[in-house]
């Protein structure tokens, strides 16, 4: 199951991997990357980084749309 969805045009998994994996690559070190891990809310068992991208608005300082990495498409922020 996908933490981050699917694309709504061409189905692709929008998790990009795991967070407590990609710190501990980085250290070496599984402590290190508990506390790393931690302080985006991940554990070695849980926590993927996403791929859409968020789409900013500055006037309304928010995300309004996403973009899917894969196909390109753009849609609406439910």
């Amino acid at each position: 199951m996908s933490e981050h969805g699917y694309c709504p045009n061409c189905n692709a998994d929008l998790d990009g991997g795991s967070i407590w994996e990609h710190f501990y690559k980085l250290t070496g070190s599984e402590e290190k990357a508990d506390k790393s891990a931690e302080a985006y809310g991940a554990t070695k068992e849980k926590g993927q980084w996403g791929r859409a991208v968020g789409i900013y608005d500055r006037d309304l300082d928010r995300t309004v749309a996403w973009f899917c990495p894969d196909c390109h498409h753009k849609w609406g922020r439910v």
